[in-house]
C-alpha cells in the first residue's frame, strides 16, 4: 500500500525535460539531480538530434544550451518554442544573450555555473502542470 502511493507521487511530480548540452561532465550533473527530482529526464549533445528527440518525447520542458558545436542554438529555441516551453542554459557574461532569448521565445534563461539545485528549483516552478499528466 505505501510502496502504491510513493510510486503514484512519484509519478505526480514527474515532468519530461529535454537536456541539450555539449558538455558531458555538465549534463550528468543535471541529469543526475532532475532524475533525483524525480523528473524523466533526455540527454542530447548535439543538435542534429533535438528535433527527434523532441517529437519522441514530447518534453514539458527543454533546457538548451545556448552554445552547441553543430548548429546555432537560436535556431533550435525557434523551432522548439513552437511546441515546448524552454530555458536557455548560457555560459556568457555579456548582457545581449538572456535578452535575445526571452525575446526568441525562452520562457527563462540560466547562467552558467549554475547550483544544480537552483535549476531543479527553476524545473518545478516552470511544470507544475506535469503534476497531474497521466504517463
Amino acid at each position: 500500500m505505501i510502496a502504491a502511493a510513493r510510486a503514484n507521487i512519484s509519478a505526480q511530480l514527474m515532468a519530461r525535460v529535454l537536456l541539450v548540452e555539449d558538455e558531458p561532465n555538465i549534463a550528468s550533473i543535471i541529469v543526475f539531480k532532475l532524475e533525483r527530482e524525480t523528473h524523466q529526464v533526455r540527454w542530447e549533445s548535439s543538435a542534429a538530434a533535438v528535433p527527434g528527440a523532441a517529437e519522441a518525447m514530447q518534453p514539458d520542458l527543454v533546457l538548451l544550451d545556448s552554445s552547441l558545436p553543430d548548429g546555432d542554438a537560436f535556431v533550435l529555441l525557434a523551432t522548439l518554442v513552437t511546441h515546448h516551453p524552454v530555458v536557455m542554459m548560457t555560459e556568457f557574461r555579456d548582457t545581449a544573450t538572456p535578452p535575445r532569448a526571452r525575446a526568441a521565445g525562452a520562457v527563462a534563461t540560466v547562467e552558467k555555473p549554475f547550483k544544480p539545485t537552483q535549476l531543479a528549483r527553476l524545473v518545478a516552478q516552470l511544470v507544475p502542470a506535469a503534476a497531474g499528466r497521466p504517463s
